[in-house]
């Protein structure tokens, strides 16, 4: 049940009230991946590091952390920076400092050499699902998927990513198309250009989606499952204390796949019920971590511990 996880691992520079900035390590996949480690779920995480004092530190940490990193995977290319602002809600915004950054720097050949044989799924999404990305992830995806691994993918829109917009969302669009899992908000949808009801936007992709699952948040609303058999929604988990929102949706998504996995989830005869076993556990954990400041993932036992509770 090992996983693997390619991605942006940043530092978000978060604006306290008082005006401070304070420094945490994130960055989507990033957080999955930490997550999948606290879930008790081997993970690899495939995207290099940066050689500068930054990089070092996410090095220093993803191995503290207890994430598989293949060796000498470093970068003379700087780590990426996001300035995120959180509003009166909550819920995070963000500045990108994305130019000739580490966790970019591979090609086709090299990010499927980084990836173990012997891994059940691989994961990706948010700032890696940008155009000059497109040909490197297409290759893995072809060559993972004839080997049978299942592919995750957070959609996670980001604004100004790229200066041509229309190619981001090609880009996104295309590669949806190869996931066995997608997770994507109704800011995702929005961004991608779609209009109206968010549910009604999600099942437009999962139309053009082969047999695959649909994960659709909605903030405070809950978040829906949706198959070409079935669509089920789950409301949030109210938070004893709601500190902030960054991590959130990571720590859901992550939590969601490690206990489908448990759960046997992509067998052949995987049922309804199991994805809303997974379902409520992810939302369990989303609802931890925002209790907590930035993006903390609580572990597999935490989660059990809660979901008695309710």
């Amino acid at each position: 049940m090992a996983v693997a996880v390619f991605g942006e691992a940043l530092f978000d520079l978060i604006e306290a009230p008082a005006g401070d900035i304070v420094a945490c390590i994130g960055g989507s996949p990033f957080n999955v991946a930490r997550s999948f480690v606290r879930q008790g779920v081997p993970c690899t995480y495939v995207a290099p590091f940066s050689t500068d004092r930054y990089g070092q530190k996410l090095f220093d940490y993803a191995q503290a952390e207890g994430m598989q990193l293949p060796p000498g995977n470093r970068s003379e290319l700087l780590t990426s920076l996001a300035l995120v602002y959180t509003d009166e809600s909550g819920q995070p915004d963000y500045n990108l400092y994305r130019s000739q950054v580490a966790d970019l720097d591979v090609d086709p050949a090299k990010l499927l050499g980084l990836i173990p044989e012997d891994i059940t799924l691989f994961h990706t999404g948010s700032l890696a699902l940008v155009p000059s990305m497109l040909e490197t992830l297409e290759y893995t995806f072809k060559a993972l998927k004839n080997k049978g691994v299942k592919i995750s993918v957070d959609v996670n829109m980001r604004k100004g990513v790229v200066q041509d917009n229309q190619a981001y969302i090609d880009a996104v669009n295309t590669l949806v198309t190869y996931a066995d899992i997608v997770k994507v908000s109704d800011e995702d949808l929005s961004l991608l250009g779609e209009s109206g009801n968010p549910l009604d936007a999600a099942n437009r992709l999962l139309s053009r989606l082969n047999n695959a699952i649909v994960l659709l948040t909605e903030g405070a609303d809950g978040a829906t499952v949706m198959t070409h058999d079935y669509h089920s929604h789950l409301p949030v988990y109210a938070p004893e204390k709601f500190i902030d929102a960054v991590g959130a949706g990571d720590t859901f998504f992550s939590a969601f796949l490690s206990e489908y996995l448990r759960l046997g989830g992509f067998s052949n005869d995987a049922s309804e019920k199991t994805t809303i076993a997974a379902l409520r556990f992810g939302l369990m954990a989303a609802t931890i971590n925002v209790q907590r400041k930035g993006c903390q993932p609580p572990a597999a036992a935490e989660v059990r511990k809660a979901l008695q509770t309710v």
